[in-house]
């Protein structure tokens, strides 16, 4: 329990480390996330994986038994123009001993995007990362799972749904003075 608690803290700590501001408050109805800046669908999100309220991201979520945490998030507002590979490392930042499997190159949704799989230690506990990171509309996404190794196929087949399931939806990129 206390080893669980600890790595929940630290994740959210690195969320903030990388992300920095606070993000706009959002809601989540039927797979649809939606916040004044984004709109996007990421589907059914199945038990026993259960939402996160970080400040930092737009959605995450924590996997109870086998420890794996998944966040979706975007950015449109001040996103960076940098690109891909070098905010690629602002995902990493904290995490030491990177150990990259593949990062290449992809189209996901029409755009250029960066698909890395590595294995790095936060706090000296090593951890399996798969995320992908794209620009589309002004806006910069990343989709993100942070796993134990030894549960990361369990965690990394829900994570594959999510991203297959992801889709930006009419109005993201745009700023809404009101919505909803």
């Amino acid at each position: 329990m206390r080893m669980r608690c600890i790595f929940i803290l630290v994740i959210t700590l690195l969320f903030t480390a990388c992300h920095g501001k606070r993000r706009s408050k959002g809601f989540f109805l039927d797979g649809i996330y939606k916040n004044e800046e984004l709109k996007f669908f990421v589907g059914e999100i199945k038990k026993p994986w259960r939402r996160l309220s970080v400040e930092t991201v737009n959605l995450a979520y924590y996997h109870p038994k086998n420890y794996g945490v998944i966040y979706l998030t975007g950015k449109c507002k001040g996103s960076s123009d940098a690109p891909l590979m070098v905010l690629r490392t602002h995902l990493l930042i904290g995490f030491k001993s990177k150990n990259y499997e593949q990062s290449k190159k992809i189209m996901l949704h029409g755009r250029k995007a960066i698909h890395s799989i590595l294995t790095a230690k936060l706090d000296g506990v090593s951890r399996k990362i798969d995320y992908y990171i794209f620009k589309r509309n002004g806006c910069l996404f990343d989709l993100v799972l942070i796993s134990p190794e030894k549960s990361f196929i369990e965690n990394q087949h829900f994570f594959k749904q999510l991203v297959t399931h992801f889709k930006i939806l009419k109005g993201s990129g745009i700023y809404i003075q009101e919505f909803l």
